[in-house]
Formats: structure tokens, sequence, C-alpha cells
């Protein structure tokens, strides 16, 4: 399915499928999910090239590789014909500086699958086609039998962002945690923190819907960031005095990241992923920057590592939670473009669409 800037359209497109080159693997998509970043393409938020083949959030099952020697995915397990996968969004070089710092999605050479233009030597790159063709450097994981295949296609996109949003942080065990935005990545993000044994996690959003679903995915508070702010000081009010340990921003909303800020407790780490579209400047004040010993970091994307922490994750914690919650409507392929406008209508966690 093309979609068209110009029009809006998304449209069915026929062509065949080319031979393999070296080091490629032919995948029949199975199932992909639209994530945020689709949305705003086709809202016309985000730019990217023109025709396109969105979608990143990909299962598939291995059709054929093209070549005698095996393949062999990031645990190491050698990769067969019938194989059901997800892999990540991107592919990247060995040789590239930023693969060797562990930024591969920053690499010189980055190819980022549901972000390519559809061209005649690039076509099937994206999850809203009948296949897609996986190119070296692309990190592959089978996927567990543990987890629903529906949902899987979550993993290699909100999934692997949220655990690297946990890289980022140096302890979060004992810690207070407040979390930016209720959406499939705050969630997510909320259910790696209980895990790893936080004292406390605050969810804030602007969603009542959202935020009482949250306190299924480990939330202790929650707080609708249009009530009065003094409304979080009384719903915290164990610890609000000293403030948040740890703030991971999902929404990218500036009011949002402004709170964060002004409810940092001493030594307090921010994590900034939300903000992948266009956004208004934040004023930081250096003085209470340094003498609350705060400090920000932000992360796009994900790295090999962390998908491979996503998936672990998900096979250890799926029937935990209720992660099959996050699918709230199913389409068929034919009808992908009428997929589109009911998750920009009615936003949903995530629309499935079955290819």
């Amino acid at each position: 399915m093309l979609f068209n800037e110009k029009n809006g359209s998304i449209l069915p497109e026929y062509t065949a499928l080319p031979s393999l080159q070296k080091g490629e693997i032919l995948v029949k998509n199975k199932y992909t999910t639209l994530c945020g970043s689709d949305l705003h393409t086709f809202a016309g938020r985000r730019k990217e090239p023109s025709p396109i083949v969105l979608g990143h959030e990909i299962v598939g099952e291995i059709l054929e590789m093209a070549q005698s020697e095996p393949f062999y995915d990031l645990n190491g397990n050698i990769l067969k014909v019938g194989d059901l996968i997800t892999w990540t969004i991107f592919a990247a070089t060995d040789s590239d500086e930023f693969v060797k710092d562990k930024m591969p999605q920053k690499s010189a050479s980055l190819f980022k699958y549901g972000h390519v233009q559809f061209t005649d030597k690039e076509k099937f790159n994206g999850g809203l086609g009948t296949h897609c063709i996986l190119k070296i450097g692309t990190g592959i994981l089978k996927l567990p039998t543990s987890i629903d295949e529906k949902f899987a296609p979550i993993i290699n996109c909100a999934g692997a962002t949220a655990m690297a949003a946990h890289r980022l942080i140096d302890q979060i065990e004992g810690k207070n945690v407040l979390i930016l935005g209720a959406g499939v990545l705050g969630l997510i993000a909320s259910t790696i923190a209980k895990q790893k044994k936080a004292s406390s996690v605050t969810m804030l959003d602007i969603d009542d819907v959202r935020l009482e679903n949250s306190k299924f995915f480990g939330a202790d508070y929650v707080y609708n960031s249009l009530n009065p702010i003094e409304e979080l000081t009384q719903i915290t009010s164990g610890f609000y005095k000293k403030g948040f340990d740890v703030i991971i921003d999902m929404s990218g909303s500036v009011e949002a990241i402004k709170t964060g800020l002004q409810f940092s407790a001493i030594g307090a780490q921010h994590i900034w992923i939300g903000a992948v579209t266009p956004t208004a400047n934040v004023e930081v004040n250096p003085e209470v920057i340094i003498r609350k010993l705060l400090s920000i970091r932000g992360m796009h994307n994900y790295n090999y590592e962390d998908f491979t922490n996503a998936v672990d994750f998900f096979e250890d914690h799926f029937l935990d939670y209720p992660f099959h919650t996050f699918i709230e409507k199913e389409f068929p392929f034919q009808d992908t473009e009428k997929a589109f406008h009911y998750a920009a209508k009615y936003k949903p966690y995530r629309v499935l669409i079955t290819i």
C-alpha cells in the first residue's frame, strides 16, 4: 500500500518481487501495527519521502534467504524458512562508527524500514506491503511462542524504545518514577519500572481513561495534567517534597516536560523520548540544573541490545500485564486506509493490520 503525501491517499500498488541480493532475507509480512509516527506522516505533521510504504512495527515469516551459509538472529539462533520473526526498524553496517559506539540508529549508512521512498530499486521495505526484504545489518529475532504474535509488532518500536529509555537510567530500584504520557510507550515503561523494583510509579496524562488503565500496567498514582498542579502534590504526598528521582517523557508535550522539571528531586534523571516531531523550546534554568544536580538525556529509537532486551522482557512478562489490550481494532490489509482514518479519529493504543 502506497502513501502519497500530495493527496493523502493510501492505494494498492502491484509489482513483482525482485531477486534477492547476497545477505538479504525475504519475509512475508503477517501483521503490522500503526505507530504514532505513521499517523503523524499520514496527518502531515511528519515529513517522509513520498510515495512510501509506511509501517515499521512488523512481524513476518521467512520465505527465502539469499545464500547457502546460515543466517543467525541476534541471540545466535540459526534462522530458517518458516520462522516467525520480528526485526529492528533499521539496518546499519558494522563498520560505521556509530554502530561501534552502540548507536546504530544514527549510522551514516542507516536504512529504516517504513521510512524509505518507493522507487524502482526500493519497493519491499515497509510493513504495509505483502513482503519485506531484510538487508544486511538488520537485527532479527525469532518470536518466542509465549508472546501473542498480534501484539509482537509493537515490540520492535515502542517496546525497544521503552527499554532504551531504561538503559539510560543509572538506578531505578527504590526510586520514585514519573512517566509523562500514558500511551503505549508510557505503559510499557511503567511495567519495566515495576519489574526493576521502582519504589513508586506515577503516570501523568490528559486522558482519564488512559490514566485509570495505567494502573493495570504498574502505575501506583495517576494525575491528569489538566487539573491544578496542587493535585499532583496531594496525590504523591508521601514524597512530593523531595520530588521524583526519575522522569521519563513519552508524551512530547512541552507542558508535561515543564511539570517534570518542576518536580525534580535532587539528582533527578530526565529521559526525553516523545518529542520526535517539531515542537516548541523548553526553558531550562541553568542554576536549578546545577544546584539540584539534574541530568537530561534524550533517546531516539534504540540499539540492538535494547531490541534483544525488549523481546526478552515480553517473553518473561507478557502474561503479567494486559498487553494484549493494546490492540484495540483489527483491519484486513485491503482496508489499510480505513485503518488510518480510524486511528486518527479514535486514537486507540494501536490498530492492527493483518496482511
